[in-house]
């Protein structure tokens, strides 16, 4: 089992550009690591399927929406476990979920992000393709959050 308890994981070191006048990592810079992490996630998502691109510039995904919740400062140097998954299908959207975990496996944060698949040649957005969601399936399984 992964240390966070979600299906897909990265790791990230806290650098000095992260920390604010207080000493512990900005609140905005807790977006950059989802943005980080779900890059990671839906290249690997995408992999064998239609929408499998060489570029970063080629995902076809709006972000619609993100929030995050604190609970604990994340310090320099500190190696954040990010793990995230999968956790709603909508028609063209869907939603993936984050957990933050400190080295001693304190809770930092949770964050969610809603995105739509979109076609920017025809400004629209098109359904979720099956062979994305059985991508999903064997990632996850029938993984849900505990928490």
């Amino acid at each position: 089992m992964s240390k966070t308890g979600y299906p897909f994981e990265v790791h990230i070191e806290v650098a000095f550009r992260d920390i604010d006048a207080f000493g512990h990592v900005n609140n905005a810079v807790f977006f950059s690591y989802m943005e980080y992490a779900r890059v990671k996630y839906i290249m690997r998502l995408f992999e064998g399927t239609p929408l499998q691109t060489e570029g970063l510039l080629d995902i076809p995904l709006i972000l619609v929406e993100a929030t995050c919740t604190y609970r604990s400062p994340a310090l320099l140097n500190e190696i954040i476990t990010l793990g995230v998954g999968l956790s709603r299908f909508g028609n063209s959207s869907f939603d993936l979920i984050y957990r933050f975990l400190g080295q001693d496996d304190r809770l930092i944060a949770t964050g969610k992000t809603i995105q739509v698949m979109y076609n920017y040649a025809s400004s629209s957005a098109f359904p979720i393709p099956a062979e994305v969601k059985a991508q999903v399936q064997s990632m996850q399984g029938d993984w849900y959050p505990t928490s």
